[in-house]
């Protein structure tokens, strides 16, 4: 299985994503994770005080491989979402992960994958770059936030929190890593099957991805290519999309 092969613009992009800037664009680093049979739940967003506090706890997790921090640090159903669309898993294991959450191991893997290829990237840890100060904005009645990040002056990208209902942030990683996944996204969404699989996913879709979408292109960093690519997976969950033959 295929793990972290995509990071947009946020972590990878290093300010705002201009002409010019230096883009940093995808965290190919390819993990092979051989996942034992456990069932062992992803742990639920327990959010932070700040946007700015959830985006330096999610790097410093990632490297220090604490797995349980850099999974409650992140919106969730969004690294299930992720793990399903890059590895084109089937519907039935897209909607276990996000009924019983995505396997430790595999968690670990994934954020394991994420460091190293940032790492051997940039040549410096994730948890080294600047955290700047967030600006907050509401998109279709949801709270987010564009946390600045950058490696130096001359670079910079965003990470986008969420706030969850209890008025704590997290990171939404679909939102953040938009511009990597969103023709992804729209061909998985195209294929769910009929079933109860393929509800879950829709629902995920519905509850998550159109929100986190819409936040991405109000926050306006991605540009014209990722909103084409954005409003046609939008459509396509708000119209309904007829599933695909067996």
């Amino acid at each position: 299985m295929a793990i972290g092969r995509r990071v947009s613009r946020s972590v990878a992009g290093i300010g705002r994503y201009s002409p010019g800037m230096v883009r940093l664009v995808s965290l190919t680093a390819v993990v092979l994770v051989f996942v034992a049979a456990c069932s062992s739940s992803e742990p639920a967003a327990t959010g932070h005080d700040t946007p700015e506090r959830a985006v330096v706890a999610w790097f410093e997790a990632i490297d220090a491989g604490d797995v349980e921090t850099a999974s409650e640090s992140i919106l969730p159903d969004s690294l299930a979402l992720i793990l399903g669309i890059e590895n084109s898993l089937s519907a039935d294991t897209t909607s276990q992960y996000l009924v019983e959450g995505v396997p430790v191991e595999l968690q670990a893997g994934y954020w394991r994958s994420f460091a190293e290829g940032f790492s051997d990237f940039a040549s410096r840890p994730v948890s080294t770059l600047t955290v700047g100060q967030a600006t907050q904005f509401t998109s279709e009645g949801v709270e987010f936030a564009s946390v600045p990040i950058s490696s130096g002056p001359t670079t910079g990208s965003v990470v986008i929190a969420r706030m969850l209902d209890d008025g704590s942030w997290v990171v939404d990683m679909v939102a953040s890593l938009g511009d990597g996944f969103a023709n992804l996204l729209l061909r998985t969404y195209e294929n769910l099957p009929d079933g109860e699989s393929g509800d879950v996913v829709r629902t995920a879709y519905t509850q998550t991805v159109v929100p986190s979408l819409w936040a991405a292109m109000a926050d306006g960093s991605f540009g014209e290519d990722f909103a084409r690519s954005a409003l046609a997976v939008i459509d396509a969950v708000e119209s309904g999309s007829i599933p695909s033959e067996g």
